[in-house]
């Protein structure tokens, strides 16, 4: 695996403003193929729904947990090779998958989610030391263009994430000072940790935007939107996928997730060298 880490600029970038743009990681190919997949998840997951009659893809913003369970096109964003090697620089190699989301967010005037942090109060008050690895991030893969503000834009405050958050009612009302649009293309991606204050703009465009997460955390935290993941989604999985996704094989004992063995070789594989002091 051709393997992109961390570049200093990027270290530092992520440790004073508490995200990271990455340009390009997904080609126009992978694009398509996860685009088309995602298309189908929504469609069925509009048609399970009593809340959209009569719609293809929905209304309003909404958000489909478990992702991965719907498809195995998202399989190959757990360990891209274009993003796994700054996940791992990021967070070290004793890490699991914790949840996989698609959003969706239709064209509204309004800004479509106020400010918040990650996984409300039992998070909000937990900063470890800047130096420390984080607790968990997530990575969020565009599939459509935002390359203009507007159009559903992610929206953060670059610093916040060494901040206690304040509470805004910033849904139809003003945000937080120094809170910024990301612009992005279809393939670009955005890391960013459960401390960092962030949204979603309005969307004044004519189009629906549409982007996977991927929320990484430490291996021995809870998993955020499943309990185990299914054997037939497993079955399809690698080794290391499998692991990602928190399965320890059938012996193991819940010390695994603490102290694994074989962690270092079956995440990083024979590049066991890679820098961890990010």
């Amino acid at each position: 695996m051709n393997t992109v880490y961390l570049s200093e600029e990027q270290k530092q970038h992520w440790h004073d403003n508490g995200y990271l743009i990455l340009k390009h990681v997904l080609s126009s190919t992978e694009v398509d193929d996860i685009l088309n997949a995602v298309d189908t998840v929504i469609e069925s997951y509009v048609r399970e729904s009593t809340n959209f009659q009569g719609t293809r893809f929905g209304s309003g913003a909404f958000t489909i947990i478990r992702a991965i369970e719907r498809t195995d096109a998202l399989d190959l964003l757990t360990d891209h090779p274009n993003t796994f090697g700054k996940i791992l620089s990021l967070m070290g190699p004793y890490l699991q998958i914790m949840g996989t989301q698609i959003y969706v967010r239709h064209p509204d005037e309004n800004q479509l989610m106020g400010f918040h942090t990650d996984a409300g109060p039992s998070l909000q008050r937990i900063h470890p030391h800047p130096n420390s690895l984080p607790l968990q991030f997530k990575i969020q893969f565009f599939l459509t263009d935002l390359s203009h503000p507007n159009s559903a834009n992610f929206m953060c405050v670059p610093g916040s994430h060494q901040k206690p958050f304040s509470n805004y009612n910033s849904v139809n009302s003003e945000n937080p000072d120094g809170a910024i649009q990301i612009t992005a293309e279809a393939g670009d991606a955005v890391i960013f940790p459960w401390a960092l204050w962030h949204g979603v703009g309005p969307n004044h465009s004519d189009n629906i935007r549409k982007s996977v997460t991927f929320r990484y955390g430490q291996m021995w935290s809870r998993p955020y939107d499943y309990d185990s993941i299914p054997n037939d989604v497993l079955l399809r999985m690698t080794p290391r996928r499998q692991r990602l996704f928190g399965f320890m094989g059938e012996n193991s004992h819940p010390t695994d997730y603490f102290k694994p063995k074989d962690q270092i070789e079956m995440i990083c594989g024979n590049e066991w060298y890679i820098n961890l002091d990010s």
